[in-house]
């Protein structure tokens, strides 16, 4: 078999390792040879949420910056629908407990990969880096048009002006996504260090626009 064969069978195994669980079921104590991703496949019992799993293996979505946000969305509506702990009130205490435990794992998850910063800096994380707290821009020039995008925002008074700024604003991180997304791709930790950061105040913008959108019950 050839190095290619072998590379190409290893990683077809790999994946399919990827979709089951050996292990016992907690409920029935069943020594498994397949385990479902929610549920013993012998006494559909709900299964503990597994510890080494990161938010993207949780939603069954690939390791990437790059996140569909309706497909995120979908997934998060498959998990609860089995998840809810409304549909375990006549379970047991120990399935209760568990449903509610991974009902907010999935909640999490979802929040933190539905944000490009909160996804960023989560990924950071899983490489085992992180941005300081008071990690700030030295790009004096950046800092400037920082300052007077937070007065355009301040002094916006109509709808007119402040949709304006909402486009405008979301080009900024919609640009900033795409070279994040490089620098991850190209395994460049730096660069997405100082692309979150600059991420964060674009995004500290946006919080602030939105919250004006809806004191004044602007619709787009």
């Amino acid at each position: 078999m050839s190095l290619r064969n072998v590379f190409i069978t290893s990683t077809f195994r790999n994946r399919f390792l990827h979709q089951i669980r050996s292990l016992s079921c907690w409920s029935c104590g069943n020594n498994l040879k397949m385990v479902s991703n929610l549920f013993c496949s012998n006494c559909n019992t709900l299964q503990k949420p597994n510890e080494r799993d990161n938010f993207f293996k949780i939603m069954g979505v690939n390791e990437t910056y790059d996140q569909d946000e309706t497909e995120l969305a979908k997934k998060y509506k498959e998990l609860q629908k089995y998840l809810h702990p409304d549909k375990f009130a006549n379970k047991n205490k120990t399935e209760q407990e568990i449903s509610e435990k991974y009902s907010s794992l999935v909640n999490e998850a979802y929040k933190t990969l539905l944000e490009p910063l909160a996804r960023g800096i989560y990924m950071l994380k899983l490489r085992g880096q992180e941005i300081p707290e008071n990690s700030e821009v030295g790009d004096q020039a950046f800092l400037m048009e920082i300052m007077e995008k937070n007065e355009e925002v301040e002094n916006a008074e109509t709808d007119e002006e402040i949709m304006k700024l909402n486009k405008e604003n979301k080009a900024k991180i919609s640009d900033l996504q795409k070279l994040v997304s490089r620098a991850f791709f190209d395994g460049d930790m730096k660069r997405v260090k100082k692309l979150l950061i600059r991420m964060k105040y674009y995004t500290s913008i946006d919080q602030q626009i939105q919250a004006m959108i809806r004191r004044k019950g602007i619709f787009s």
